[in-house]
C-alpha cells in the first residue's frame, strides 16, 4: 500500500449514498446547491441528509455552489458550517469580497477549470491549501463526466483534487499518471443519472489497493 489518496464523492442526493460513503471510509462528500446542476439540493433536502453527521468518521462536508447569489451562499453556508464551500473560478455571481472571504476562513476550495497546461502552482489560487482541477464544459460548474488533457497538469506540484470523467475503470490510471492529493468523482459513479452504490465500492476499492 502506497500512498493514500483522498477520495470526494460529488453531488450526493440521498440518504442511502451518503451512509456508504461515510462506511467506506470517503474522506471527502459534496453536496450540491447549484441551480444549473441535476444533482442540485436544497436546504430541506440537505438537512435530513446531514441528520447522520454525527456518525463518527462522517467525511468532511464540502458545498458546491454554481450561478448561486451571494446571499444564498452565505445563507446556506452559515446554516450548516460546511467544512468547505467549493467555487468554480470565474463564476460571474461570486463576488471578490465572498471568495476573499471564504479564503480567510480557510473554507474556500476553488475548481479550476483547465483549459490549457499550467506551468506555475502561482496560478492556482495560493491562498487556498488545496484546488479541485476539472474539465471546462461550458455554462456547467463540473460533474460533466469529461476528463482534460492530463498532461496539461504534469507540473502541478500543490495539492489538488482531479475532477473531470475520473471512474472506477480509470481511477488508477489517473493517479499513476498524476499522483494527485486526490480524486472528485461525481458522474463516474453514476448509472442513469443516479448514484451507483457499486461504482462507489469499486472506486474506493481501486483507489485504497493501490
Amino acid at each position: 500500500m502506497g500512498t493514500k489518496y483522498q477520495i470526494k464523492i460529488c453531488g450526493i442526493k440521498d440518504l442511502t449514498t451518503l451512509e456508504l460513503c461515510q462506511k467506506l471510509g470517503v474522506d471527502f462528500v459534496g453536496l450540491n446547491f447549484s441551480p444549473r446542476s441535476p444533482r442540485k439540493i436544497d436546504p430541506i433536502m440537505a438537512e435530513e441528509l446531514l441528520s447522520i453527521r454525527h456518525l463518527p468518521g462522517f467525511p468532511k462536508l464540502v458545498f458546491l455552489f454554481f450561478e448561486n447569489s451571494t446571499e444564498e451562499i452565505q445563507k446556506i453556508t452559515e446554516q450548516f458550517q460546511p467544512e468547505l464551500v467549493q467555487l468554480i473560478r470565474g463564476d460571474q455571481w461570486v463576488t471578490k469580497d465572498l471568495w476573499d472571504s471564504l479564503t480567510k476562513k480557510k473554507q474556500l476550495l476553488p475548481a479550476i477549470r483547465i483549459q490549457s497546461p499550467i506551468d506555475s502552482d502561482e496560478t492556482l489560487e495560493p491562498n487556498s491549501e488545496l484546488v479541485i482541477l476539472d474539465s471546462f464544459q461550458k455554462g456547467l460548474g463540473g460533474g460533466s463526466g469529461h476528463t482534460f488533457p492530463w498532461e496539461y497538469v504534469t507540473n502541478v506540484k500543490r495539492p489538488y483534487l482531479l475532477a473531470g470523467g475520473i471512474t472506477p475503470d480509470n481511477v488508477k490510471l489517473a493517479l499513476d499518471t498524476l499522483h494527485p492529493f486526490g480524486i472528485d468523482v461525481a458522474s463516474g459513479v453514476e448509472t442513469d443519472g443516479k448514484k451507483d452504490p457499486n461504482k462507489i465500492i469499486q472506486l474506493v476499492q481501486n483507489v485504497r489497493n493501490l
